[in-house]
């Protein structure tokens, strides 16, 4: 099966998703360093938060299923899995593509994080193109200084254990997140007939929940918790619990398809 799913992989490597991946990874970093004269910054972990603040968290469902569920919706519309189905199991065909899937969208998220990360408290420290960082903050003393970028948002506990853990800790939750939706997306595909409608979901639910949480006072569970940098620090396991709420939801989906692989439309 993984040699399958990644045989699933190249023909979702066009030019097209390579100038996706470079835009992603390259201009946030780039337009936080070219404005971050117009911010009171204070050291490394604001750089990353304010790169990470920028449009990526408007769009991350729409990212998300624009890596391989899109391309892979042209081979429904041309009816390629009426072809397929004959010559291999329907249910393997499916797993594949749900793994290739996630792998790739885990991948591109993962970087997403990782290298804003790099950028913030490696390449930029070493460049000196931002800065100098302020080094005092209203109604904190010296000594309370130092816990400060402990305590900007969720996640950034991370850093009492030094840089590394809090940039692979969040970029692996972003990874986690980005195959979440990305497989939502792939799986509505085989249930709503309109692929247009089926992979605008995803970015509809999320920000109609963003919406519904921050009217009921609970943003902490809002599935933008993804990206906690617009918001007072709670513990890590907060974001988890929209997480696992969505994870649960994506399994029963799951199980439909597979349960009617004989039946859906889609698939005939």
């Amino acid at each position: 099966m993984l040699r399958s799913a990644v045989a699933d992989i190249r023909p979702a490597l066009s030019w097209q998703f390579f100038l996706l991946v470079a835009a992603v990874l390259i201009l946030p970093s780039a337009y936080t360093t070219a404005i971050s004269s117009d911010y009171a910054l204070f050291g490394e972990a604001d750089v990353f938060t304010l790169i990470m603040s920028s449009g990526i968290a408007l769009v991350f469902p729409l990212l998300a299923v624009s890596i391989y569920a899109l391309p892979f919706s042209n081979e429904l519309s041309q009816r390629y899995i009426f072809y397929t189905r004959t010559r291999s199991d329907i249910g393997r065909y499916i797993a594949n593509k749900l793994l290739a899937n996630a792998a790739m969208a885990a991948v591109f998220f993962f970087f997403v994080a990782f290298i804003p990360f790099l950028w913030a408290f490696f390449v930029d420290p070493a460049l000196g193109l931002i800065g100098p960082y302020r080094s005092t903050v209203v109604g904190l003393s010296p000594s309370e200084m130092g816990d400060y970028a402990t305590t900007l948002h969720t996640f950034s506990q991370l850093l009492s254990a030094g840089p590394w853990a809090y940039g692979i800790g969040y970029s692996l939750w972003l990874a986690l997140n980005g195959a979440l939706y990305a497989t939502i997306g792939l799986l509505l595909l085989f249930v709503v007939p309109n692929r247009f409608v089926a992979l605008s979901l995803p970015f509809l639910g999320y920000h109609i929940l963003n919406f519904a949480t921050a009217v009921a006072g609970i943003p902490q569970y809002s599935p933008a918790s993804v990206f906690p940098f617009n918001v007072v620090q709670f513990p890590i396991w907060v974001p988890f619990m929209p997480f696992g709420i969505l994870l649960a939801l994506t399994g029963l989906l799951a199980i439909y398809v597979w349960q009617n692989t004989r039946r859906l439309d889609v698939l005939l």
